[in-house]
């Protein structure tokens, strides 16, 4: 990882010693380390006690399906923490797939799906990477987020064949829903997008005092 953290599930868990010991490949390992976690949850949580945080960030596996999809993503989301604790899940949208309509309306979707998973914990909707993006660009992916109708009418535009057809009936359904999460845009390299990245996490967390599972 391009950082150190402060506290490292691999202390706990080996891939390549699940694969010998189990006698799996990589895949198939990955998925019972994910499920494994499970037995650290209080090792984990005395890790997080020493440093008495006044925020834990937790990254989880790029892989949806391994943590999101598993029964022990949320279990783990709910588990780690002590009381009065407040917790929201963070949704990456990835700047460089969004930019055409069957990219963001295929996101919303997931990000609905983990909204769905971890549905007593409220969610923040990221548009990571956007310092790749110029204003257009910007502009046009956070006013799809926040006008669906605008959506549909660039699926419309600039799909083709199934993917249009598919991506139409997506968006047509979010539509009836109402408004998703509110998507931000956040860059590493932009001090400005952490800070209201940051705002937004405080809104969350001040919005009421009882605990977030």
């Amino acid at each position: 990882m391009p950082y150190i953290p402060d506290i490292d599930i691999r202390d706990y868990i080996v891939l390549d010693d699940i694969m010998e010991k189990y006698g799996l490949g990589p895949n198939g390992a990955t998925v019972l380390a994910s499920d494994l976690m499970i037995r650290f949850l209080d090792d984990l949580k005395f890790e997080i006690d020493q440093y008495n945080p006044d925020w834990v960030l937790v990254d989880t596996a790029g892989q949806l399906e391994l943590f999101s999809f598993r029964e022990t993503g949320p279990l783990i989301a709910d588990s780690l923490g002590i009381d009065p604790v407040q917790k929201s899940v963070s949704f990456l949208f990835d700047a460089n797939f969004v930019q055409r309509p069957n990219g963001f309306v295929s996101t919303l979707l997931l990000a609905a799906s983990v909204q769905f998973r971890f549905k007593n914990i409220p969610q923040i909707n990221i548009l990571s990477k956007s310092d790749i993006l110029d204003e257009r660009k910007l502009d046009m992916i956070i006013n799809w987020s926040q006008d669906l109708l605008a959506l549909e009418d660039a699926t419309n535009e600039r799909e083709k064949g199934l993917i249009r057809e598919l991506s139409m009936l997506i968006s047509d359904v979010f539509i009836q829903m109402g408004s998703t999460a509110e998507l931000i845009p956040s860059s590493s390299k932009d001090e400005q997008s952490l800070d209201l990245l940051f705002g937004h996490l405080q809104r969350i967390f001040d919005s009421d005092q009882s605990k977030f599972y």
